[in-house]
């Protein structure tokens, strides 16, 4: 088929950009519809400070006077900087199952970003790792928890003969609920706090849970320093994902260790599965958006374990075996079934270990490709 390829340069480009995906896949069951909202301040300025560091472009492809796809190129200066390399990302890259389609918006990406000067690109990757990455690679049927990339299984495969190989893989583990946790758990629990002079914050109201919110920004801005192609947030960042997640956190999943003095040492933040909540929004909000997000958390038996951390002097000091106490008792409290890690690095041992260790098996993969260009 005939496919077209538009850069976007006007308010109403922009929205056809948006409404590609929606578009698109709407009409499978499997999929997932993100929030339109979320999806409009990934692009806009005064809601995403990374815009203001960044060179971005996007496209669109259009078939027979229909959209059949996107993409988004970036190059990040505040990373650039960081990693001393010659890098560009893509992402929000949705198409049909066509490869001409797919061929066509990889190349118009690709060419913009040797007009600027890079000389590699990776991706699916966003701005920083508060952004989804990786396509899907295994696990096509699994329902994909927040913030991840959705994609079906013809995007590897494209994104192969397209000169494209694996630049990092994320694992996502599952972890079925036990009725009780591990007896070790309970026997090492007390003797964590008590050598590390340590203390388990918990929390049953939000308002406390939001107190913790941005000093957990600013502990994970360290404690990631060295992750694969983090970028730390600033104070305006800190400020736009503390108001982010004090509207979806639940505060018996916030987890949150201090040391004698108070300071924060680890953490860990859960939220129960949103997907059939925004199944049942179809991406929107408003009208009703918002109160069939709320009642299908309510039912949901999965919580997303979304992010965690712990100080670098405090690791393989047993404090992962306190949280993960803690939070296996509120996951039972609240009649969560199993639980999903999120994205873990490959190459992060440790921390698989530990979801190994809680009877966890991986079940979705995903995968950031690159290419020398």
């Amino acid at each position: 088929m005939s496919v077209v390829i538009e850069k976007v340069s006007s308010a109403k480009d922009l929205n056809a950009f948006i409404n590609v995906p929606y578009r698109l896949f709407c009409s499978r069951q499997e999929y997932i519809p993100p929030l339109r909202l979320m999806q409009r301040n990934f692009l806009n300025p005064r809601h995403n400070r990374f815009l203001a560091d960044s060179d971005t472009v996007c496209y669109i492809a259009h078939s027979n006077g229909r959209a059949a796809g996107r993409i988004m190129g970036v190059i990040n200066h505040r990373l650039e900087e960081v990693e001393k390399e010659k890098q560009a990302r893509f992402c929000n890259f949705d198409t049909c199952d066509d490869e001409q389609t797919a061929f066509r918006l990889l190349a118009a990406v690709e060419t913009w970003v040797k007009s600027k000067g890079m000389i590699k690109i990776v991706g699916p990757l966003g701005f920083s790792n508060q952004d989804p990455q990786g396509f899907i690679v295994e696990g096509f049927h699994e329902r994909p928890s927040i913030n991840t990339v959705q994609n079906f299984e013809y995007v590897p495969s494209m994104m192969e003969k397209a000169g494209y190989s694996k630049e990092v893989d994320y694992v996502t583990y599952k972890i079925p609920l036990p009725e009780r946790a591990p007896d070790i758990y309970y026997k090492l629990a007390p003797r964590v706090m008590q050598r590390n002079k340590v203390k388990l914050l918990e929390f049953r109201h939000k308002a406390q849970a939001k107190a913790y919110l941005p000093e957990m920004l600013r502990f994970m801005n360290e404690s990631y320093r060295n992750i694969y192609g983090f970028v730390p947030l600033d104070e305006d960042e800190i400020r736009h994902s503390t108001r982010l997640y004090s509207q979806i956190i639940s505060p018996e999943f916030l987890k949150v260790v201090v040391d004698g003095d108070g300071e924060m040492v680890a953490f860990v933040i859960g939220i129960r599965d949103m997907s059939e909540g925004l199944k049942a929004a179809g991406g929107r909000l408003f009208p009703l958006g918002f109160l069939k997000l709320k009642a299908g958390q309510r039912k949901a038996k999965r919580l997303d374990l979304l992010l965690g951390a712990i100080k670098e002097s405090y690791r393989s000091r047993g404090l992962n075996v306190l949280m993960a106490l803690a939070m296996l008792k509120s996951a039972q409290e609240a009649g969560i079934e199993y639980m999903d890690s999120h994205h873990e690095l490959e190459s992060n041992t440790l921390v698989q270990a530990e979801m190994q260790r809680m009877g966890g098996t991986i079940y979705k993969r995903h995968r950031v490709y690159n290419k020398l260009l």
